[in-house]
This record gives structure tokens, C-alpha cells and sequence, in this order.
């Protein structure tokens, strides 16, 4: 049983001074109740400091180190103090909120130590903090829109349907842009929303496999009742592998075949240009024209037509044919050379493998062109990756996209959550895209024809 700590007993928070001028004092409790919650934290962990050392220290190292190999932990050790301070942050409020430590040879949850009897001193305002942080999970949201030193809107990544959560910010809004990938947990203070104080940011590479297995495990809780690895610690363990190590591509997948993406094209010298406009112009699964090129569409399953084919007119009678699959290529070079017939001749073709190909660049926290050709102006830079995004964007409005749950945005606009995770997308697209324009000193390119096409406001 716990006993009442006496006015001369040294103080339970831990601070090493006595009770009567710590906690119990009348103005030291008076100065904490005006902040509200101000406090809680360091109370917490100065107590369980000063009463489960040891156990506490087998937590937390047990918390960063378990799964990592010997490089991975020798590489922690080695980041710089800013990224040590986010780990500390994160690693204590998961200790406060729902850390297991072993004290009297028992296992028992942080959070029954700090609220239960026998545990430190707490204004309303602290214990009310300390309560909700043990009640409120980690969860993964999408940074759908971002107001400077004031707030960000959230969309649950795992649940589409969800609605959008305006979160009041002002640090973490300085620096996190839209299309961000989040782990936080949410708090109710007062009328409104604040984050807790842990963050995890999730890079482009990572967040595809983080979200996957956040996905697993909530289905084996859900069919099994119960699963060893909790959601929290799927998200601090991909979050710290971030630092560690190098994440692995993500897949990418033709939504129409299912097939990995391989980027073929196939160029050809064009002899007679009049009898092959002719041609082109004459099928009805191809439209275009020679200033912007063709594109030969097929319609999927769902009925949304998709393009299998990019046929670009080149300079020096030129024209190259662009495929996203092997499959593509294969079957397209055929079509193509019957099409065409003597109005063209085959010279070559050129396979990229996009996991090859950012396998071999220099260590880079996302797939990113650092540096553009220094042979080409960046006027004409913008211009090659404005045509490039044009035309990777063409039948953006209709295809399914994953984090619209498999939907089009077209149909996720219908309702107001989804029109919420479009408008993110676009503003993530369009951050993005300023950022690398930056970097590679070239102009940055609008994506104002995605808003237009949508039909939908800013």
C-alpha cells in the first residue's frame, strides 16, 4: 500500500527537493494548474527516473535497438543530435503512453504506474494529458493541406472514407509540406485538436511499405483477436529503418495488367511522316496529333480508358513509342510495324528498370534528380518535364488510385472526405515538383491542368 508523502519527504516527482517546496507547495501547484498540462511529461519521467531507473532503461533500449543488426545500431548511434532529439521524443511519450517495464518482478504498464496509487503528484490538467495519451494511438494520415505557424489538415491513411482532421500546428507546420506521410497521435485540448508531440514522417520510399504493413497487421488483430506486433511498434520500427537503412523501391504495377513497371521505347526513323499521320489518324483507338503526339488507348475492366501506347514525334525525322510494360512492348512493336509499314524503319530499343535505375544513383532519402544536364538550359529543361507530366498525368481523373482507396478522383470527389484527399494529392504534386525545380535550378511546372481537368477549386 502507498503511504501520504510527508511535507518534509523528498518530493515523488523526482526533482531531489522537498515536498513542501516542490509539488506540495501551494505556488508551485497554483503556477502548473495555469498552464493546463504544461509539465506532464517531465513530471513523468522525472519520477519514473527517480523510482524505475533500470527497468526504464531496459525499456527504451529494448524500444530502439530490437531488430536491428549490428551495422543498423552502429549507424543510430551516428546521427546527428536533431534526429536524436525527435527519436527522444518519440521513444518517451511511447514509453508514457504504452510502455510495459518490469517493477517488483511484475510486468505492468507505464501508464498504471503514473495514474494509478502510488504514483507522482499531478495537477488535473496533467493527469487529464497523461490519461488521454495512454487512450490515444498511434495512427498514419496523409498531410492533405498545411497552413504556415497555424495548422494542417489530416486524412487517415488507412481508411479513406474517413473524414478530414484539422489539427492546430505551428512547429510542425514550418517544415512538413502536403502529400507527407505522418504517424501521430491526436489530443483534445479544448475545442480543438492538437498532436501530441511524437512524430513520425515517413519518406516517399518508405511510406508505400509502412502503410502495407499497418494494413497486415490490423487484419491478423482483427482475425485472430489478438497479434504480437502492435500497430505502434510496426510504425516505430519502419520509421527508424529510415535512418539506418536504405528502404527498398516500392513495386510499381500497370493498373491495368498488374504487371511491374518497365519503361521501353522503341525509336524508329521516319520516311515518309504524310502516309503516317494518315495512318495514325485513321484508328479509332489512337487520337493525337504530330505537334503533341498520339496515344493508343484500350479500355480496362472498369470501362476507363487507359493509354498502352505513347507515340512521340521526335526532331531529325524521328519517332519513339513509349511502353510502361514488357507486355506492352511486346505486343505494341508488332501493331506499330503493321501500322505503319514502309512510312517508317526500326532502329532500336531502350529498356529502363526504375528499381535499377535509383539502385545505382548516390544515397538519396527519395528517388530525385539532384542535378539537370549542365548542356541543357533550363528553359528547355521545364519544357522536357512539363511534356513528361502532361503526359503521365493525361488520364490522371479516371484511374484508380491506391490512397483514394482504389478509386478514381473522379468518383472519390463525390463525397467530402474524398474531395479533401484529392486536393491533397494535387498540393503534394505540386510541392513537390517546386522542390525539385529548386534543386535542379529550372522553373517549376504548374499543375494547374489537373485542377482544371478535375473541375475542382483550390
Amino acid at each position: 500500500m502507498s503511504t501520504k508523502t510527508g511535507r518534509n519527504d523528498p518530493c515523488p516527482c523526482g526533482s531531489g527537493r522537498k515536498y513542501k517546496h516542490c509539488c506540495g507547495g501551494a505556488a508551485a501547484v497554483a503556477q502548473v494548474e495555469e498552464k493546463g498540462h504544461a509539465g506532464a511529461v517531465e513530471r513523468a519521467l522525472g519520477w519514473l527516473s527517480s523510482r524505475h531507473r533500470v527497468a526504464i532503461e531496459v525499456a527504451l533500449e529494448a524500444m530502439l535497438f530490437e531488430g536491428l543488426s549490428e551495422d543498423e545500431q552502429a549507424d543510430l548511434k551516428t546521427l546527428d543530435d536533431d534526429t536524436w532529439e525527435q527519436i527522444g521524443t518519440n521513444a518517451n511519450e511511447w514509453l508514457l503512453a504504452e510502455g510495459v517495464i518490469l517493477a517488483k518482478g511484475e510486468s505492468i504498464r507505464v501508464p498504471e504506474l503514473l495514474i494509478g496509487p502510488g504514483g507522482p503528484l499531478f495537477t488535473v490538467g496533467q493527469r487529464k494529458w497523461l490519461t488521454q495519451l495512454s487512450q490515444s494511438p498511434l495512427r498514419l494520415y496523409d498531410v492533405t493541406d498545411v497552413v504556415p505557424d497555424r495548422q494542417m489538415t489530416l486524412c487517415d491513411a488507412l481508411d479513406p472514407e474517413a473524414a478530414a482532421i484539422v489539427v492546430n500546428e505551428r512547429l510542425g507546420t514550418q517544415r512538413l509540406q502536403p502529400g507527407t506521410l505522418l504517424g501521430v497521435r491526436l489530443m483534445e485540448v479544448d475545442d480543438h485538436r492538437e498532436l501530441s508531440g511524437s512524430i513520425y514522417a515517413f519518406s516517399l520510399l518508405a511510406a508505400p511499405h509502412v502503410v502495407s504493413a499497418m494494413r497486415q497487421t490490423l487484419q491478423k488483430r482483427t482475425r485472430r483477436g489478438k497479434h504480437s506486433a502492435t500497430p505502434s511498434s510496426i510504425m516505430w520500427r519502419h520509421w527508424l529503418k529510415q535512418f539506418v537503412g536504405i528502404a527498398p523501391f516500392p513495386t510499381i504495377v500497370d493498373a491495368l495488367t498488374g504487371e511491374s513497371l518497365l519503361l521501353i521505347t522503341d525509336h524508329y526513323h521516319v520516311k515518309d511522316w504524310s502516309a503516317l499521320e494518315k495512318t495514325l489518324t485513321a484508328r479509332n483507338d489512337v487520337d493525337g496529333d504530330r505537334e503533341s503526339g498520339w496515344n493508343r488507348t484500350v479500355k480496362g475492366k472498369d470501362s476507363q480508358l487507359r493509354p498502352i501506347a505513347n507515340i512521340n514525334p521526335e526532331r531529325n525525322d524521328r519517332v519513339s513509342i513509349f511502353y510502361k510494360t514488357q507486355g506492352y512492348a511486346d505486343r505494341g512493336r508488332p501493331w506499330f510495324d503493321d501500322l505503319a509499314g514502309n512510312a517508317v524503319q526500326f532502329i532500336s530499343r531502350e529498356l529502363t528498370d526504375p528499381k535499377g535505375a535509383f539502385a545505382n544513383l548516390p544515397d538519396e532519402p527519395a528517388p530525385r534528380v539532384r542535378r539537370r544536364p549542365p548542356d541543357l538550359p533550363p528553359e528547355v529543361m521545364a519544357e522536357i518535364i512539363e511534356t513528361a507530366i502532361r503526359q503521365t498525368y493525361a488520364n490522371w481523373c479516371d484511374e484508380p488510385i491506391s490512397v483514394l482507396g482504389d478509386k478514381t478522383p473522379r468518383q472519390a470527389i463525390r463525397t467530402p472526405a474524398g474531395l479533401e484527399r484529392v486536393k491533397g494529392l494535387l498540393r503534394g504534386y505540386e510541392a513537390s515538383e517546386k522542390e525539385q525545380a529548386r534543386e535542379q535550378g529550372r522553373p517549376a511546372i504548374s499543375y494547374e491542368f489537373l485542377w482544371k481537368a478535375i473541375g475542382i477549386a483550390r
